[in-house]
């Protein structure tokens, strides 16, 4: 129902998306998502193309890699239901951002590739656990379809829903932290 995505902005080629949802098949066209990078600098924002609603958090990290010493990124939900109301995750976004600005030295993530930047592959999956977190966190259409009171927790969410968002996304971040609870995670990096 809800999946992420995350974004950067590549020095060389422009916005890319760096990880997404292994939901997300190479069907569908999300190629759109990272260049609203270039539309807007920072902040949250709500963007709708086709079928795809997203919403979207631009922001900064520190990096000494980056021209101007600062990595562009943008962590995006996406959704393919027209009722659902997207402003509600937005504090669960800003967890992730913190969390993320958290790990030290996480600009090398950015740079995974490269084989040039010690420690750059241990960053990346350092990035990929903390996705991987965010992305089990997020409610499923499996687990709407169990729910009779589906409506009022996803679509119109109280304070106590977000708290309980919050509070699941937290411990699901947690045990990913201290190796606890794991699950065999595939992502796709491009």
């Amino acid at each position: 129902m809800i999946y992420p995505l995350l974004s950067y902005f590549n020095n060389r080629s422009g916005p890319r998306i760096l990880l997404k949802a292994p939901e997300l098949r190479a069907s569908i066209h999300l190629d759109h998502i990272p260049i609203l990078m270039d539309l807007y600098r920072e902040g949250f924002f709500i963007h709708e193309y086709g079928p795809i609603r997203t919403i979207n958090l631009l922001f900064e990290i520190y990096s000494p890699l980056a021209r101007g010493n600062v990595e562009f990124i943008m962590l995006s939900l996406i959704c393919f239901d027209k009722q659902c109301n997207l402003g509600s995750f937005k504090e669960i976004m800003d967890y992730f951002v913190i969390e993320l600005q958290n790990i030290p030295e996480v600009y090398k993530g950015f740079h995974g590739d490269s084989e040039k930047i010690f420690g750059a592959k241990g960053k990346f999956y350092e990035i990929v656990n903390l996705f991987q977190s965010l992305n089990q966190s997020l409610p499923k259409e499996k687990a709407l379809i169990r729910q009779n009171a589906n409506k009022i927790f996803t679509y119109g969410l109280s304070q106590i829903g977000k708290n309980n968002l919050l509070d699941k996304f937290q411990k699901k971040l947690s045990q990913a932290k201290y190796g606890t609870n794991r699950k065999p995670f595939i992502l796709q990096k491009f």
